[in-house]
């Protein structure tokens, strides 16, 4: 079901790009031309004249218009860049050339089969140069517990109280300060003020502090509400998001709230949307299309597949054999970065249910202790050994 959901918003998303294209090629001429090439690449539309400059600008305006997108779901301000583009490339066309219907149509299929790609790389280049920075040497630092984002406090928070009657190796963050990134992150993507911040979305933040804290009996039913009207089966991280590592984690809060359902609902997500596609998972997937994010950090799948295999939500060794190379590679250089003593220690947890002599020889070198989340996850790791068996 979930499948025909995700390829339905596809389609819709597809046919809507499709008018568009055709309504601006043939509708408008020249300066249609221009603006199609502006919708699949912003800026690309003033390339060819002197306006360059600007559509250079625009270009980048763009691309941080992605990340945020990507980042906090400022899916408007994306929106607003791409149509803003397109009319001002349509506007500042040249008009001293007239397009036939051929030349048109020719103009029109070039960038679609070049320029579209660049797209697709913006998404993907967004994760690939946060893990760049991190492995420079200006990057390359260790994490101290204080210096962790709020999210990722409360994801740490949430992983370690995963193990019974164990004392959390990160506290949990202040309520105030998991409500402030809450506030802020639905004021810029969708305009919401007053009222409790966490009534939507944030799963990361609601399930840390359900695995943690516990929630009352109205906000644990407004968890639940939230999470089986969704469409992944959990709600989204930032608002239009469902993230690989927050939805497990939700769904394991979920489940331990009396949430019958849950399980299938975010095993068919994991078999679906956020399935292994060529040794990657994404990192989270856009609902309102169907969109699959950037590839997901080593580190983070092997933790969120991990956890499902624990739960009993995966059931093939797939997405070891998808990161053990990675995870070997990490152990080797050693835990001086804050993602690959994570990648150790969701390897560690990995190794819970395959047999890999040479693996855990090698993983268990490393001594993980620096990075709050790895710390958690290696805890994890160990009390599966004799108080949380898989199912």
């Amino acid at each position: 079901m979930l499948r025909d959901v995700a390829r339905r918003r596809q389609a819709i998303g597809l046919l809507i790009i499709g008018v568009v294209i055709v309504a601006l090629s043939f509708g408008f001429g020249h300066r249609g031309v221009h603006a199609v090439r502006s919708l699949i690449v912003p800026g690309a539309g003033l390339y060819d004249h002197r306006h360059w400059v600007l559509g250079a600008a625009i270009t980048v305006a763009a691309i941080v218009a992605t990340y945020g997108w990507l980042r906090w779901g400022t899916d408007w301000l994306l929106l607003a860049v791409v149509v803003g583009s397109m009319a001002v490339s349509a506007a500042l066309a040249y008009t001293d050339h007239p397009a036939t219907v051929a030349t048109t149509a020719a103009v029109v299929v070039h960038p679609s089969a070049h320029e579209f790609p660049l797209v697709v790389l913006v998404m993907g280049g967004v994760s690939w140069v946060r893990m760049a920075w991190r492995r420079s040497a200006l990057g390359r630092r260790r994490v101290e517990r204080a210096a962790l984002p709020v999210a990722d406090r409360c994801r740490a928070a949430a992983i370690a109280a995963l193990v019974p009657n164990a004392s959390s190796p990160v506290e949990v963050p202040e309520r105030s300060a998991i409500d402030r990134r809450a506030r802020w992150v639905g004021l810029v993507a969708r305009g919401r003020f007053g009222g409790d911040p966490l009534r939507i979305d944030h799963a990361h933040a609601r399930a840390s502090l359900s695995l943690t804290r516990g929630l009352d009996h109205s906000t644990s039913a407004r968890f639940a509400h939230d999470a089986s009207t969704s469409v992944a089966g959990v709600p989204a991280s930032e608002p239009g998001w469902v993230r690989l590592l927050d939805g497990t984690l939700a769904a394991i809060a979920l489940e331990r709230l009396g949430d019958d359902q849950v399980a299938n609902r975010w095993a068919e997500m994991l078999d679906g949307p956020l399935a292994l596609r060529r040794g990657h998972r994404a990192s989270a997937w856009w609902t309102p299309l169907a969109v699959r994010g950037p590839r997901a950090a080593a580190w983070e799948q092997a933790a969120a597949t991990a956890l499902a295999r624990a739960n009993g939500w995966i059931s093939t060794d797939d997405d070891w054999h998808a990161v053990r190379v990675r995870a070997l590679a990490a152990a080797a250089r050693g835990n001086t970065i804050a993602d690959d003593e994570r990648l150790v220690a969701a390897a560690r947890l990995w190794l819970r249910f395959v047999d890999d002599d040479q693996a855990a020889r090698i993983l268990g070198r490393v001594t993980v202790h620096l990075d709050p989340i790895a710390v958690a996850l290696d805890a994890v790791a160990s009390s599966l050994t004799t108080t949380w068996s898989p199912r």
